[in-house]
């Protein structure tokens, strides 16, 4: 729930499902009953199976094929799939949180006490989805190709300052992290009177560039970039101990 396109997502499906291009059991198994502590099956907020690209291509054309069948997609309750009465009331409990959600988040910021709460109550409700193991490796998918387009900028960033302009390394680093949808530090460093300034003034052009690429990935996530990481970082955890 703190990646708000992982609910835009399961929001999308869901739609699929209501326009009968999916099938219910494609998306979710079932739901958790957040009173039943004993219940531990993988929910929204477990790490996927690691299916890979080819596995998940292929699941997809098995969805096609599923589409395109004669009325073999029984309904999902009939053979013991998710009670679609159940689903429509758990997704619209999901879309009217995520909707308070990020009307929280567009007037008040991330970090005010009331989208906080908004997001904790998110969570609560995102958790009780049972994801199919495709739906939350895409999600787990998704979110890994976000932070692989924060490494390319930041490697990007790090070679014009670094290996090119020859700023030292550890003054790199230190002015660049959690600054780094900033411009504050890099003109600074511009105007510092070291021996790289007038090499980082050369670099202008290209180094603000990649942090505009930056600044348009926080933007398309609704995450700061050190919360891109904190995700991913927790995410790897995660699967260390799976």
């Amino acid at each position: 729930a703190e990646y708000p396109e992982a609910i835009t997502y399961l929001l999308e499906q869901y739609d699929k499902y209501e326009a009968e291009q999916l099938r219910l059991s494609d998306i979710i198994s079932g739901f958790i009953d957040p009173n039943e502590t004993d219940d531990v099956a993988p929910t929204a907020t477990h790490i996927g199976s690691e299916l890979g690209e080819d596995d998940l291509a292929d699941e997809d054309e098995d969805e096609d094929e599923d589409e395109d069948g004669d009325g073999d997609d029984a309904d999902d309750d009939g053979d013991g799939g998710p009670d679609p009465e159940v689903a429509r009331e758990k997704f619209g409990e999901l879309r009217a949180q995520y909707e308070v959600t990020r009307l929280s988040i567009q007037k008040n910021g991330r970090a005010h006490e009331d989208t906080q709460a908004a997001i904790a109550l998110l969570a609560d409700v995102f958790r009780q989805f049972r994801l199919m193991p495709k739906q939350f490796d895409r999600l787990v998918n998704n979110m890994r190709e976000m932070m692989e387009r924060v490494r390319v900028q930041e490697r990007i960033i790090m070679k014009l300052c670094v290996e090119q302009a020859k700023m030292p390394k550890k003054t790199f680093v230190a002015a660049f992290t959690n600054n780094e949808c900033e411009t504050a530090w890099f003109e600074y460093q511009k105007q510092a009177g070291k021996a790289w300034s007038p090499r980082l003034v050369e670099m202008d052009e290209e180094v603000l560039r990649s942090i505009g690429k930056l600044q348009q990935i926080e933007e398309e996530t609704g995450l700061s970039i050190a919360q891109i990481k904190d995700i991913n970082r927790r995410m790897s955890i995660g699967e260390a101990k799976a």
